[in-house]
């Protein structure tokens, strides 16, 4: 596993009426993952760790099918105790990368390519959870971590963030966006683009047989909220589709949440949950 350093503050060069500033590159310190349902406290010793060579080794679905809406934070609890918050996880952090990454399919006429190129979409629980790589945010006062959460929700319900983990052979350079490229977001019939792209360096990534693979991560960020509508309100899934410059071709990933698990409908059963408790007060 190689480290790459912790994402990069945060800019905003699209002015007053820009998205949240992206996040950039996000790497994990070398450290042990979180034993399921482990109480995560502010020490030292536990730290949030990815390795992107495992996870393109595993059996990635072209659709990814998860059980919840990204706006559920199924696999996250936040507890607070000593006046700090704590994080009550039914999965490290690697295993939740995983859930929410899916492989490629080829679409459209071109050569057929195959490889280990994976793409991750930051969910709400990945997002949170991966303010305390970013921030230390289990260190802070009970107060202050709040903050931080809110602030980090905020950006989430504005901008839909998705990387893709572009694996490629000596001499090319794994870069999805540019001239002639074209990347597209595919969300209930409707088509949307990037609102702002970034991509890291070429990395090395540790694969089977003790060998290396080259990877770069592109960053793809897409407005949530286009003319004052939510896309994902009453989204059930949605893909991405890229094609490369001179890559003839194009792949698509695709995420999909089932029928019903819509936006609109968690936060209706979130309401609904709260009036029940008011009406037992």
């Amino acid at each position: 596993m190689l480290n790459a350093g912790l994402r990069s503050n945060r800019r905003n060069p699209m002015g007053a009426f820009a998205l949240p500033p992206p996040r950039s590159s996000l790497r994990w310190l070398l450290g042990a993952c979180l034993a399921a349902m482990a109480l995560v406290g502010c020490g030292g010793g536990n730290t949030y760790s990815v390795d992107e060579g495992k996870i393109s080794q595993r059996f990635l679905p072209a659709e990814r099918t998860v059980d919840h809406h990204p706006d559920s934070v199924k696999a996250l609890t936040i507890a607070a105790a000593d006046g700090k918050i704590q994080f009550e996880v039914e999965r490290d952090f690697e295993s939740l990368t995983e859930k929410w990454s899916a492989s490629f399919q080829n679409i459209g006429t071109g050569p057929s390519i195959r490889d280990r190129t994976y793409a991750t979409f930051w969910s709400l629980e990945l997002s949170l959870m991966s303010l305390q790589p970013e921030r230390g945010v289990l260190s802070l006062r009970e107060e202050q971590a709040r903050d931080v959460l809110d602030e980090r929700r905020k950006e989430y319900a504005e901008t839909i963030h998705i990387d893709v983990y572009w694996f490629v052979g000596r001499g090319r350079d794994g870069i999805i966006t540019g001239p002639s490229a074209r990347t597209e977001l595919h969300v209930g019939g409707n088509t949307y683009r990037p609102v702002q792209s970034d991509h890291g360096p070429l990395r090395e990534a540790f694969v089977a047989g003790g060998e290396t693979a080259l990877y770069r991560r592109n960053s793809l960020y897409f407005s949530r909220r286009v003319e004052g509508t939510d896309i994902l309100a009453d989204a059930s899934g949605m893909k991405l589709r890229v094609r490369r410059t001179g890559g003839g071709g194009r792949q698509e990933f695709a995420w999909r949440w089932g029928e019903g698990n819509t936006a609109r409908g968690l936060k209706k059963g979130v309401r609904d949950d709260d009036a029940g408790r008011s009406s037992r007060r």
